[in-house]
């Protein structure tokens, strides 16, 4: 596995399955000027960092498995699967395709493409929700 994507997969670790939201841990792992783009709608760093605060309010637990990686120089695609275990109830599942760059071992931009494979209708937004 080559450096950028053990980046990408210890950031998905370190971040979205962590049940604690930890900014200082997002600025480990994502630049300053982090862009994202999930099916349709923009993120910058700011619009990220409200994006997880929002899901961890809403999630018991988020587990992410690996389907595919791969990655060539500073990029690194990604199919995986996040499962939403929601405080309120209920579990959401979701397929996810990912291209992410990276620039000096750092997260600069990520282009998504999200499914929602199983729950309820509003948690289609899930990828992007703030």
């Amino acid at each position: 596995m080559s450096d950028a994507t053990q980046r990408v997969t210890q950031a998905l670790q370190a971040i979205v399955c962590n049940p604690e939201h930890d900014e200082a841990k997002i600025r480990e792992f994502f630049s300053p000027q982090y862009r994202q783009y999930v099916d349709g709608e923009s993120l910058d760093f700011r619009g990220f960092v409200e994006h997880m605060a929002k899901l961890k309010q809403l999630a018991e637990s988020i587990e992410v498995t690996m389907v595919a990686i791969a990655g060539q120089h500073q990029d690194v695609l990604t199919h995986h699967h996040v499962a939403v275990s929601k405080k309120g109830g209920g579990v959401s599942h979701v397929d996810v395709l990912a291209h992410f760059t990276l620039q000096d071992g750092m997260i600069i931009r990520c282009e998504e493409l999200t499914r929602l494979i199983q729950g309820a209708a509003e948690d289609s937004s899930l990828g992007h929700i703030r």
